[in-house]
């Protein structure tokens, strides 16, 4: 599955939006044009911010940072080292009550809305966002930014409270109880732009099939547009190169087939996983293009002879997959096992 039509690169952040965002160097910052400190707090086990990237830099979508967390209770259900899987539950997102510990929390990009905490997911800006924008949908509400690291779980029971500023909109063909967004229009040094960020409900829930997830919230089979692929180094290092994947019709359905059917386990694991950790060559990524413009991206690890397939935005959360289909998979998308 061919496609040479990749989004262009898009450009930076104003220097007056870095300074709002909290002293960050002007080159690491292509993340909200709003006063918004990069957060990190335990949701889903790992939750992943985005690195802010500068004009110059030849990527075309947020690739996440994974942060490590333990703020928050351990997801029951089985682990990947369990035979079979019943399920795993996703804690709602309950941050601490304080931080007298000393260590005050760092906080992700979050907004509730109708009791439930939405966090961010990929973002968009510049060429990306304009053309997204005609799937942003009806108005919600307005973020109000009123929490940081001190706020206390009460303050997360209003609605639209938020650590983010700006506009909220439904999207237009995913389901509110899975996906909003935060929709921004700013000014930089080329005039007028725009930024639109995610924002994915993926907590306090039950899930168990792969289909869960890729289907009946992102529906990546009924979307899709176009497949690529970016290696572990590349990722790693912000450097874009994406490349086409070559995958015929037969694999991809063989794929997400398997992927629909597999089982999600739960894959932080420290004494048990954390060659996943350490070693980062047995994994690639796939970089899906969705015919509404968007972008899903997916994380493929091979581990002591298993595949395993995940969302970026969802943490180490994973579905199991068929080794002897997942690698057919994994090879096409530049997986090695040195």
């Amino acid at each position: 599955m061919r496609d040479t039509d990749l989004l262009e690169a898009v450009g930076g952040i104003d220097n007056k939006y870095i300074e709002q965002a909290g002293n960050a160097k002007t080159r690491d910052l292509r993340w909200v044009p709003i006063a918004v400190a990069a957060l990190s707090v335990t949701i889903l086990g790992v939750i992943f911010i985005p690195k802010l990237l500068n004009k110059d830099d030849d990527v075309s979508t947020t690739k996440p940072t994974e942060v490590t967390q333990s703020l928050f209770t351990e997801p029951t259900g089985v682990t990947a080292m369990e035979m079979e899987s019943t399920g795993v539950y996703v804690p709602s997102i309950k941050l601490p009550e304080s931080t007298e510990s000393g260590t005050a929390a760092d906080m992700i990009g979050l907004v509730v809305y109708k009791g439930q905490i939405y966090t961010q997911a990929v973002d968009y800006t510049g060429e990306e966002a304009y053309k997204i924008d005609a799937i942003v949908g009806e108005y919600l509400g307005t973020a109000r930014g009123n929490l940081d690291e001190w706020s206390s779980q009460d303050d997360y029971a209003d609605e639209f409270a938020s650590t983010i500023y700006g506009e909220i909109y439904s999207v237009n063909g995913y389901d509110t109880s899975f996906r909003i967004c935060l929709r921004a229009e700013y000014e930089d040094e080329n005039g007028s732009n725009l930024w639109i960020q995610f924002l994915d409900c993926l907590n306090g829930i039950t899930i168990t099939k792969g289909s869960e997830l890729f289907e009946d919230r992102l529906h990546v089979r009924e979307k899709v547009a176009m497949v690529q692929w970016q290696s572990q180094e590349d990722w790693d290092y912000y450097l874009g190169n994406y490349q086409d994947a070559d995958i015929d019709e037969t694999l991809w359905n063989e794929f997400w087939d398997a992927v629909d059917n597999g089982d999600f386990y739960y894959m932080w694991n420290e004494e048990d996983l954390s060659p996943i950790i350490n070693d980062m060559s047995h994994q690639a990524h796939m970089i899906i293009t969705m015919n509404d413009g968007t972008k899903v991206n997916v994380r493929l690890i091979e581990f002591e002879g298993e595949g395993y397939v995940g969302y970026e935005s969802f943490g180490w959360y994973y579905v199991k997959v068929p080794k002897d289909v997942f690698d057919k998979m994994y090879e096409a998308c530049g997986g090695t096992y040195q």
